[in-house]
């Protein structure tokens, strides 16, 4: 039986406990940066054939794979060295552009994830079957509009050829904007995460194994075992 939690119960209803969660967090971001809290979502969404957007609309808006090779890469709005990170982990880069001017980009991968903001590594289960998506970004004058649909068909398209049934990420709970676009995308809500930080010290605690890890260094860092539902039911509970 799969333990998942609708989109509706996540968007829709977002419970008080988080609302506070929300409230101190900004609070410590601009006050005492020296703490810090964070409360997350594991979701998955299913490769499915049917597309965000209807092949004929959006043309002019260009979706490519693109390896560190692509004369854009330099224009990335990412720090070099990232970039290069990413590559040589073999994440992809499906690059949104108009008229050669970039205007959104979104990764994928299909190996382990280390969480760049905190101290966690994602294993991908089952090998081959699960892809972890990442770095949706779209600029600003674009995010309404054709993009975001144009650039998740083109990776869904991939993934489905790749024979990859399961696409997963992490969604921070206080981003309504961003738990809407996956809900858009069928996700399933698999796991939560709350992270707390004091200067160099970070305390995960999670209801997947290893449900709470303690770590002192960026060395140092606990892995979770994603592994999506079997099916496309879910049983709905509440987020708090």
């Amino acid at each position: 039986m799969d333990i998942s939690i609708q989109p509706k119960s996540v968007v829709g209803r977002v419970g008080w406990f988080t609302r506070i969660m929300h409230a101190v967090a900004s609070a410590l971001r601009r006050f005492c940066p020296f703490f810090s809290i964070g409360k997350y979502y594991l979701v998955a969404q299913p490769t499915t054939e049917q597309r965000l957007l209807p092949e004929k609309w959006g043309k002019g808006v260009s979706v490519q794979q693109i390896d560190h090779y692509h004369p854009l890469v330099s224009r990335l709005p990412r720090p070099r060295d990232e970039i290069i990170r990413r590559f040589a982990g073999g994440a992809l880069c499906f690059l949104a552009t108009r008229q050669d001017r970039i205007i959104g980009h979104l990764w994928i991968t299909q190996s382990a994830y280390r969480e760049p903001f905190h101290r966690c590594e994602y294993m991908l289960q089952p090998p081959g079957r699960t892809a972890w998506d990442f770095d949706m970004w779209i600029t600003p004058d674009d995010r309404i509009g054709f993009v975001f649909a144009r650039l998740w068909d083109r990776c869904n398209s991939y993934l489905r050829e790749q024979g990859v049934t399961w696409t997963c990420s992490r969604v921070s709970a206080f981003n309504a904007a961003s738990l809407k676009a996956h809900e858009r995308l069928g996700m399933r809500v698999m796991h939560t995460l709350f992270y707390l930080g004091a200067g160099p010290v970070e305390l995960l605690i999670a209801d997947v194994a290893p449900f709470i890890a303690l770590s002192f260094s960026r060395r140092k860092f606990p892995v979770i075992e994603v592994t999506p539902p079997s099916s496309l039911s879910g049983l709905t509970r509440d987020a708090r």
